[in-house]
């Protein structure tokens, strides 16, 4: 394998410190870019959130985010109260301060063909009604979420739910390429089958972070869900002697996201929450 050569100077030593301390880490080896951005502390100096679809009434949902001190694994975890009516809201969270960004360019910095991620998610709370009426069948969705030219391109859904009795679930995903990324459109909240982001040399810069979603069919009742993400990593390779995105601890998602998966195509007339 050969790593980037670098001058040893005061600079230098900097440089590479301040990747390290802020989760990014860069090299080149004979089969091209491998970049790996991670994040187990979630300062939120570093994090922007933001409602990025809407479709409540008078698009009146609402979110709030903490970094939570303790209850992670281990330490701190990055949490979002999701609040609406009946409808779907979508939030996005990106690595986006300048110095710390977790961004990458292809064209400029090197192409490449697959995304490896892991984290773990975890559901603490469902009021039904909110704010303060506790329930369960709650759930709601995460995605690894890349933003690239304006657009909002997001992976498959990972769900945290009351029925996993706030225990955290580990997910991992290996050697995802462009075509597993959909656009979202940003009027109806939905995914854009075929329209992919550019891996690629000619594809411009990608700002990586995560969303989280929910939707309910519920008139008039306002919902809400309070979930945690914790030990974010991803990985950009080229599928080439990379290895594996390592799990974030022993527990693994199994046999429970394939019942969860249904109930994000569940018709909205039955008022349940459903993950997006």
């Amino acid at each position: 394998m050969q790593a980037i050569k670098v001058s040893i100077s005061r600079r230098g030593v900097f440089q590479f410190m301040t990747m390290f301390l802020f989760g990014i880490t860069s090299f080149q080896h004979v089969f091209g870019t491998v970049v790996s951005f991670q994040d187990a502390n979630f300062n939120p100096s570093v994090w922007t959130s933001a409602k990025f679809i809407d479709t409540t009434p008078g698009q009146g949902a609402s979110f709030v985010t903490t970094t939570i001190s303790s209850g992670g694994i281990p330490g701190s975890y990055h949490q979002a109260l999701l609040t609406l009516r009946e409808g779907l809201l979508r939030v996005s969270h990106l690595r986006d301060v300048a110095g710390t960004a977790f961004k990458w360019n292809p064209s400029t910095q090197g192409a490449f063909g697959f995304v490896d991620y892991s984290f773990h998610i975890v559901m603490t709370n469902y009021f039904d009604p909110a704010p303060n009426t506790p329930a369960i069948g709650g759930a709601v969705g995460y995605n690894l979420l890349l933003v690239q030219g304006g657009k909002f391109y997001i992976s498959m859904i990972e769900a945290a739910s009351t029925s996993q009795n706030k225990q955290w679930v580990s997910v991992t995903r290996n050697n995802l390429t462009s075509s597993e990324f959909n656009q979202i459109n940003m009027t109806t909240g939905l995914q854009i089958i075929g329209s992919h982001p550019d891996f690629s040399a000619t594809g411009g810069e990608i700002t990586l972070g995560y969303a989280n979603g929910v939707s309910h069919g519920s008139p008039g009742v306002f919902k809400a869900t309070e979930s945690g993400i914790d030990n974010y990593f991803v990985r950009l390779h080229n599928g080439s002697d990379n290895g594996a995105v390592p799990e974030p601890a022993s527990a693994t998602l199994t046999v429970l996201l394939f019942g969860l998966a249904g109930l994000a195509s569940a018709k909205r007339k039955h008022g349940q929450l459903n993950v997006n």
